[in-house]
């Protein structure tokens, strides 16, 4: 209910855009590149895909740097996207309609879980 309720402040960021991009995008690598649940993935999947008695060092390091450069570039493609949507969001009108999608999600979801 709170989400539904919410104001629509804005933030009066003043940071340069050169500094805020960098900063986001350090930040953005080390969550993903730390990110336990791709990790376990890629280290549950690769067994499967990989013959590992014939992988060599260098094969491996291949693999991580694929597996390396498919993530950051997956995860700047949606750190674009939601670069782009953010400044959609800079409206009270548009900032109150996205809380009231969030809110009713959240309000549903409960509803459901709570049929159950």
């Amino acid at each position: 209910m709170r989400m539904w309720r919410a104001s629509t402040a804005q933030s009066n960021e003043s940071r340069t855009a050169e500094a805020r991009l960098s900063r986001s995008f350090f930040l953005g690598a080390s969550i993903a590149l730390g990110n336990p649940k791709a990790i376990l993935f890629h280290a549950s999947i690769m067994p499967l895909i990989l013959n590992l008695d014939t992988l060599t060092f260098v094969d491996g390091l291949l693999v991580v740097a694929t597996v390396i450069s498919v993530n950051i570039l997956t995860m700047g493609v949606y750190a674009a996207l939601a670069g782009r949507a953010s400044g959609w969001f800079r409206t009270p009108k548009r900032m109150r309609l996205m809380n009231r999608f969030a809110g009713s999600a959240m309000i549903g979801t409960g509803a459901l879980i709570a049929a159950r």
